[in-house]
């Protein structure tokens, strides 16, 4: 495999860091392990490859999991920003209805976990980003709730954060870019997820070019502007919200060469224009999930422009 370098060298250019939005944003990725492979050594493979240390990263954690591990504080004493997803679930599978958390009483088992969560989120002593059930919408969640449910859970955890504290966390509501461009009637619209501007600190979304590596819904091939205009539409209603692809990938085109490469090529250069000043970070989503193959160093190419995208001053936030 040719060296990140020399990849650079033929990777396409994009508009200045001057030009278009008001200031450089936050890059990074989702960087999942694999088989005999810690998280954090992960991470530092994925920077070795893309020849930079990633500003953000995710982390997905269940109801019940412990915070913060090593790999958290590791990652936030070497300069990673967190955006911690807490699902409404344990990590043996169990659901917390929305309707509990909601309706929980101080001093009651389920109240005292999320004062437990706020307090060691506070303690974590760094800026981080904290999302309560994300993508609550998906049909994966239909079990935990309605819409009216999840809000108010949402305003219950919030509120909880407050009185605890835990100011050093904004608080990030993230569903799929695909649920902003459903009927109006649909359940999915995020708007009818939204808990409101005062328990909403960043918008951000989950945006993902499937092309032909799902064969049901068959889906076109997409940019990564497409994916997102109507989320971008949505935010530009929220204008003192922070936006944030919190996901965002592409599988390859087996029948053209470098069309993957240059979605990303593309992607540079999209926060750049106007019209995307409210966008603060954008990362990644490096996993192979059959049969979609996201991993951003499954061909060389794309590998060159996630790596140029990088280096672009614009993505030093």
């Amino acid at each position: 495999m040719l060296s990140v370098g020399a990849l650079l060298a033929t990777a396409g250019t994009s508009a200045s860091a001057t030009e278009g939005g008001s200031s450089p944003l936050v890059w990074g990725a989702s960087v999942k392990n694999v088989a005999k492979q810690t998280p954090a050594a992960r991470v530092a493979q994925f920077e070795t490859s893309v020849g930079r240390q990633i500003a953000s990263t995710r982390d997905f954690l269940s109801w019940d999991s412990p915070f913060p591990t090593s790999y958290e504080t590791g990652l936030r004493d070497s300069g990673h920003t967190l955006i911690v997803s807490v699902r409404t679930r344990t990590v043996s599978g169990a659901l917390i209805p929305w309707a509990t958390i909601a309706a929980a009483e101080p001093d009651s088992a389920l109240y005292l976990q999320m004062q437990s969560w706020a307090d060691r989120i506070r303690d974590f002593g760094a800026p981080i980003y904290v999302s309560f059930q994300h993508e609550p919408e998906t049909a994966a969640n239909n079990v935990l709730g309605s819409q009216t449910d999840y809000i108010a859970a949402w305003q219950k955890w919030v509120q909880i954060m407050r009185d605890e504290g835990a100011t050093n966390a904004k608080q990030i509501w993230i569903t799929t870019a695909f649920a902003y461009t459903v009927k109006a009637s649909d359940r999915r619209l995020p708007s009818k997820w939204y808990p409101g501007d005062e328990w909403v600190d960043a918008i951000g979304t989950d945006a993902y070019n499937w092309f032909t590596c799902r064969t049901s819904p068959k889906s076109p091939w997409y940019s990564l502007a497409s994916l997102i205009e109507t989320m971008r539409q949505f935010t530009l209603l929220h204008p003192t919200k922070e936006a944030w692809v919190t996901e965002f990938g592409s599988v390859e085109d087996t029948a053209q060469v470098g069309r993957r490469a240059q979605w990303i090529t593309d992607a540079e250069a999209l926060f750049q224009q106007p019209g995307y000043e409210q966008f603060r970070g954008v990362l990644y989503f490096d996993l192979n999930k059959a049969p979609c193959d996201w991993r951003i160093d499954a061909s060389p190419t794309a590998l060159a422009a996630f790596a140029a995208m990088g280096a672009d001053p614009y993505y030093s936030g």
